[in-house]
């Protein structure tokens, strides 16, 4: 079981079960920082997948991280922490059952799936409308009192950004940056050649440059978007780390994208975003930053949608290059930046 520490113990231990999308889990950042602001006594760790933890450890509210390692592992190594707390973000039984293994005396969550007796208190969603964004799930989970959550935050690795610094050190400004994918898949997915399109007109309007970013199943996506500008973009799906993504998107003049985990990421690092969504409610799983600005035209606005859906399609193709393009240039000239 692989430990990652960033600070000495302190009397009282928690454990926070992440959820296991990178866009959830920042959306669960708000919420955990909070937590630490108002316990900073209480030692914060959290259990995340491999692929979240070097997200987390970009997350100052978090002092240790345990990575997932089988039921059984996970299990001995909850065991071994001594935690008096442990708050499931994830819905699954299986985030219930590891801390019931475990024998932790507080299992706190929302009810989930057919895990009520694995908990020993039930969290209740907000019923304010001012509360209605899925970070605010999480702010319950963690009995958070304030009225205000602060946006995401991480600090980037002194390597990661100068990683990101030298990739685009020959590259004219401004720096645009695009996401045409989202693991959820096509239902989230605004079509690639519209991604193209607009990273060609942005090109040819401002003089800038482009960063086609995403993991290795975007890599196709972000080739087309590459080739419609030439040698002033980069395709680099696939080729980073989340902490050098983060990095790129921090250096990025305006980043547009899809409803997608790396929206969520370029809002943590403070870029601008333009964010596109077809039938999923960004009330509820919109970016958190301040000055972001979201393209949304169907009245079906959803929490959750399937990986395909005809009707999340023709909701995205309402969308049109020419909206996109001037949304970025708004962005652009306004040239303001998250706190």
């Amino acid at each position: 079981m692989a430990v990652s520490s960033a600070s000495a113990s302190s009397e009282r231990r928690v454990l926070v079960i992440s959820p296991g999308w990178i866009g959830d889990a920042i959306m669960s950042m708000p919420a955990v920082q909070q937590f630490h602001a108002a316990q900073p006594d209480t030692e914060i760790t959290v259990l995340a997948k491999p692929n979240l933890l070097p997200l987390w450890e970009m997350n100052p509210a978090v002092q240790k991280r345990l990575v997932y390692a089988g039921n059984g592992i996970t299990a001995l190594a909850i065991l071994r922490g001594k935690f008096s707390a442990a708050y499931l973000f994830p819905n699954s039984t299986r985030s219930a059952l590891l801390p019931w293994l475990a024998a932790v005396p507080e299992r706190i969550g929302l009810a989930g799936h057919w895990r009520r007796w694995l908990l020993t208190s039930v969290a209740t969603p907000p019923n304010d409308s001012a509360k209605q964004h899925q970070a605010w799930e999480y702010a319950t989970i963690l009995s958070a009192t304030s009225s205000v959550l602060s946006r995401p935050q991480l600090v980037l690795p002194a390597v990661a950004r100068d990683q990101a610094t030298q990739r685009v050190a020959k590259l004219k400004r401004p720096l645009i940056g695009l996401l045409p994918g989202a693991a959820r898949g096509p239902a989230k997915r605004w079509p690639a050649d519209r991604f193209a399109e607009t990273a060609y007109a942005l090109h040819t309007q401002t003089g800038g440059s482009i960063l086609a970013m995403g993991g290795a199943s975007d890599a196709e996506s972000c080739s087309v978007v590459a080739a419609a500008v030439g040698s002033s973009a980069l395709n680099l799906a696939g080729t980073t780390e989340i902490p050098e993504w983060a990095a790129l998107l921090g250096l990025c003049d305006v980043v547009i994208c899809n409803d997608s985990g790396g929206m969520h990421l370029a809002t943590a690092v403070g870029a601008p975003v333009v964010a596109i969504f077809g039938i999923t409610d960004p009330a509820r799983t919109g970016p958190l930053g301040t000055h972001d600005r979201i393209l949304q035209h169907s009245q079906t606005q959803a929490r959750a949608v399937p990986r395909t859906s005809a009707e999340a399609a023709e909701a995205l193709a309402t969308i049109s290059v020419g909206e996109v393009v001037a949304a970025a240039l708004e962005a652009l000239h306004h040239g303001t930046r998250h706190a």
